[in-house]
């Protein structure tokens, strides 16, 4: 990411001017991290959030006179994009892309403390958005399905996954010595051991484990702190109002629930989860109907029930995405490289007790719940 400030100058006499602060998302720098984010593919893919989903969300949501205050606005203003040095946009991208965003940060937007994690008012805020933003994919579905072919699952076109098989093979044996060192976990070692294996079979042949209606719906697959931004009540600092979801490359058509579960069980602060769980889970589903009644959807096959389901159907698929996770997380600073210098062993420096605490409380959550 490149910070950029534009001055624009308008008039016949250039004398009126805007100044922009914006950033310029680029192809990442190393040849390791384009092929784990198949960046050619993945790259179009958020173009196409910017460019078609954002501003199709916008238009339902106004045409169904949803009100300010329910209004998603989940996006960072894009301001333009490129895949090559050419003019037209095509469907793959090559060492030229780039997307040019607002810089949040100037709207007193900022990232939270990934290793610490989010208290319960920045997950409560996350989880409603979060909730509506899957909804809106939805009703796009049910309302618009052309649309939603053009929008929704253009941004969730099937790329490359990164790894082959014999990668993901070993990256489940460097997690498993990492899960050993943990202590309090021996038990639970032959239990995690099938829970990535599980992972490994669905990362390879996702058709194992399909999305299901009538809640699939729009995935990104990566929502973690590092991956929104907060803005903040004028009157308390601490206090978040606002959140944009940021990095929406690996988009897939999926349930819901993963995303839910990635980022509760990779974002929340220490003690959250164990506390607020329940409520949460009933927060998601509130918002989610509520979003769907706003813009005109029959809520009736969204059961509570159904999601509950659905939850169980789909969170033994993320013990290997959220344990991997975990480790960059969790990592001290100065273990995380440069971009340009990051390869394989970078995720799987020696687990630091942060890790150990958290993937512990992990692991014994999903043990109690049944998805281990």
């Amino acid at each position: 990411m490149l910070a950029i400030e534009v001055t624009i100058r308008q008039g016949k006499d250039e004398i009126s001017s805007q100044n922009l602060s914006l950033v310029a998302k680029l192809v990442p720098p190393s040849e390791f991290l384009r092929k784990i984010f198949d960046s050619p593919v993945t790259f179009c893919k958020e173009i196409t959030c910017y460019k078609s989903l954002k501003v199709e969300y916008e238009k339902l949501q106004t045409e169904m006179c949803v009100p300010k205050d329910k209004f998603l606005d989940a996006f960072a203003k894009c301001y333009g994009a490129r895949t090559t040095a050419s003019e037209e946009i095509g469907d793959k991208a090559d060492e030229n892309a780039a997307i040019l965003l607002e810089n949040l940060k100037t709207s007193n937007y900022r990232l939270g403390d990934c290793r610490v994690g989010l208290d319960l008012n920045h997950v409560q805020l996350v989880v409603s958005k979060l909730a509506r933003f899957h909804a809106l994919s939805v009703a796009l579905k049910l309302l618009k399905p052309e649309v939603f072919t053009d929008t929704v699952l253009k941004a969730c076109k099937p790329h490359n996954m990164g790894f082959d098989e014999s990668e993901i093979k070993a990256s489940t044996l460097k997690l498993m010595k990492a899960i050993e060192t943990i202590p309090g976990c021996e038990k639970y070692l032959q239990i995690v051991q099938k829970g990535l294996e599980l992972g490994e079979k669905i990362w390879l042949n996702t058709s194992l484990l399909p999305p299901r209606e009538p809640y699939a719906t729009f995935s990104h697959t990566d929502l973690w702190v590092n991956n929104m931004m907060f803005c903040y009540d004028a009157d308390n600092d601490n206090y978040p109002v606002g959140v944009k979801f940021l990095d929406f490359q690996g988009n897939v058509y999926d349930s819901p629930v993963r995303d839910l579960l990635f980022f509760l069980y990779t974002s929340a602060a220490e003690g959250v989860m164990a506390k607020n769980y329940d409520e949460l889970i009933r927060l998601y589903h509130k918002n989610f109907t509520d979003c769907l009644k706003d813009v005109g959807c029959d809520i009736s096959p969204f059961t509570f029930q159904l999601l509950l389901d659905e939850i169980d159907m789909f969170a033994p698929s993320e013990v290997h995405h959220v344990l991997f996770r975990l480790l960059l997380i969790c990592a001290d600073k100065s273990d995380v490289s440069e971009l340009s210098n990051v390869e394989m062993e970078t995720f799987y420096k020696q687990p630091n007790d942060i890790y150990k605490r958290k993937a512990k409380d992990y692991i014994t959550d999903y043990v109690q719940r049944g998805w281990l």
